[in-house]
């Protein structure tokens, strides 16, 4: 196990590294405050909607950035996804993503969505998210949707939607490096509404903005070379597979599993794992990846590896108040 992972179990579960960091804990605190009290960010030429977290790691947020990206498109909105592109490498900033690049040209996730969504739809890299919106706007997008942003004071949304997932959405409560927040938890007031899943609603107080559940369901496999090749998700019943993830909580990709009746074997990789062919070659089959992993792995796989393809779903409520919420940005 490596120190960021040791590090990482940690934050949930408690332990002496994790305790020795809370003054370094305290300081990202303090930071974080002043940056929220001292930056003034400026509004984008179209209206925006960030989706992001208080916490490193995994929360659903892809899933229900797509999600709300066909909502908002089924409503009259020409949506442009905005990403920051961590780990991209484009021949230019901003950067339109297509649905052919490499991962390594548009990062896992940009492209991950970019091959999930309609053509009317499209994502944009760019640390500066301002430029990534001018280019989108420039191309006749008329709303933006930021996948994470939270933290990013320069740019003044139009609606902040802070998720909040699992049975300890805080983990320890401590910011990094002590615990996985970026900030403190009274950030949390800064949101126009938190998406959670059952297990974070059940422990969080209710004061607050409205709240809105969510959940994360599996739909089927999908075989990771040609996505036209599909199996249901009753043919994992009592089958042992490996379970080949390099995301930021795997724990929760294997529980997914288990629930489904597969009998997996954990193979896991750091998060962001630039897999190459070597990686899984030899790994026993059938595997089963996650769609972001399996993204970065068409090219080499094999014809018994399987993509878990999971979708959002969020309460029927939500799509009325975000409306409303939009109203004053409809021309």
């Amino acid at each position: 196990m490596t120190l960021r992972q040791i590090l990482e179990q940690q934050w949930q579960e408690g332990g002496a590294l994790a305790t020795a960091l809370r003054p370094l804990g305290a300081l990202t605190g303090k930071v974080a405050r002043w940056r929220r009290r001292h930056i003034q960010g400026r509004a984008a030429p179209i209206p925006t909607i960030v989706v992001g977290n208080l916490g490193v790691g995994g929360s659903g947020k892809t899933p229900l950035v797509a999600v709300l990206a066909r909502q908002l498109t089924v409503a009259g909105w020409r949506v442009a996804i905005i990403s920051r592109g961590y780990g991209a490498r484009p021949p230019h900033w901003p950067y339109r993503v297509r649905r052919d690049d490499s991962p390594q040209q548009a990062g896992d996730e940009p492209l991950l969505l970019a091959q999930e969504q309609e053509q009317t739809q499209a994502v944009y890299l760019c640390p500066d998210r301002h430029r990534a919106i001018a280019a989108a706007a420039a191309d006749g997008y008329n709303l933006a949707l930021l996948d994470d942003g939270f933290q990013h004071l320069a740019l003044q949304p139009s609606l902040r939607l802070l998720v909040l997932s699992g049975p300890r959405p805080l983990g320890n409560g401590h910011c990094l490096p002590a615990g996985p927040l970026r900030e403190c938890s009274d950030a949390m007031l800064h949101a126009d509404a938190w998406l959670m899943d059952a297990a974070a609603a059940a422990i969080l107080e209710r004061n607050g903005p409205p709240r809105f559940l969510f959940r994360i369901q599996p739909k089927d496999l999908v075989a990771v070379n040609d996505p036209g090749r599909s199996r249901s998700l009753d043919s994992l019943q009592g089958q042992h597979v490996t379970a080949a993830t390099g995301i930021a909580r795997p724990q929760r990709f294997v529980a997914s599993l288990k629930g489904l009746g597969a009998l997996p074997v954990p193979r896991f990789f750091p998060d962001h794992h630039p897999f190459c062919a070597s990686d899984i070659a030899h790994l026993p089959r059938p595997l089963v990846m996650t769609a972001k992993d399996a993204v970065k792995c068409r090219e080499f796989a094999q014809a018994d590896d399987w993509t878990l393809r999971i979708e959002a779903e969020l309460e029927p409520s939500f799509q009325p108040w975000l409306e409303q919420s939009l109203l004053p940005w409809r021309s």
